[in-house]
């Protein structure tokens, strides 16, 4: 439980310093230059910095250990299923997040192609989901996140193939959705679903920026301004 809210506190302030900076600008046009992939909370390289903090820092090496042993736990479990607990698919998509950030992450900082394998095998298994449930919101935006940051952080080694589904999945079943009037009520709320649900889309929108730049420019320039709200 501490590792967990210790990587979503993470997420939550790189997330708004992120986001601080686009609300600076006064528009986010699709013919800005993005980084290459890997490009969303830890960039190419930076592995090197959190390795070398690892071996002289006693916490970091707890931290980094607990999780490389909740990897090996999640590599005989079945994959993310699309099961509704009442109206919600809520549980699944913060499973899907704490299994993809996990073994993106193991996968980064060891490469062990056991947990690239097996973080590309559970985001197949989200992509081919009917839908990420957009009547609960919520439960679309941590989805795309979890299903992003895997797309990102595994791109350089992700086939051709995975690529286009795993994309596919975060525009079609993420973020097309997200402009829907019947399921983006939250773009006009002060409480946390719309930080949350702008966080999920804007995340998706820099996962895949390159092939839907006016899409995506939309997305977080929309967020910018809602975010204002909360």
């Amino acid at each position: 439980m501490k590792i967990r809210l210790i990587t979503f506190a993470l997420t939550a302030v790189l997330w708004l310093g992120t986001i601080s900076v686009f609300a600076q600008k006064d528009t986010l046009t699709s013919k800005i230059l993005i980084l290459p992939h890997p490009r969303i909370l830890l960039l190419k390289g930076e592995e090197t910095g959190v390795l070398k903090t690892i071996a002289i820092d006693t916490t970091w090496k707890k931290v980094h250990t607990a999780i490389l042993k909740e990897c090996d736990k999640l590599l005989t479990r079945p994959t993310v299923e699309r099961v509704l607990i009442g109206k919600r698919l809520l549980d699944k998509s913060r499973e899907a997040l704490r299994r993809i950030f996990y073994l993106a992450y193991a996968w980064r900082t060891t490469n062990d192609i056991k947990y690239f394998n097996r973080a590309e095998k559970e985001m197949l298994a989200i992509s081919a989901f009917s839908d990420w449930h957009p009547e609960h919101f919520l439960d679309v935006a941590e989805m795309t996140l979890a299903v992003s940051i895997g797309y990102d952080w595994l791109f350089n080694s992700l086939s051709q193939g995975s690529k286009e589904i795993i994309k596919k999945a975060i525009i079609e079943k993420g973020l097309k959705p997200s402009l829907d009037p019947k399921y983006n009520s939250w773009l006009k709320v002060t409480h946390n679903w719309n930080q949350v649900c702008n966080t999920g889309m804007t995340y998706g929108a820099l996962a895949v920026f390159e092939d839907q730049p006016e899409l995506s420019a939309r997305i977080i320039n929309r967020a910018a301004a809602s975010i204002k709200l909360p």
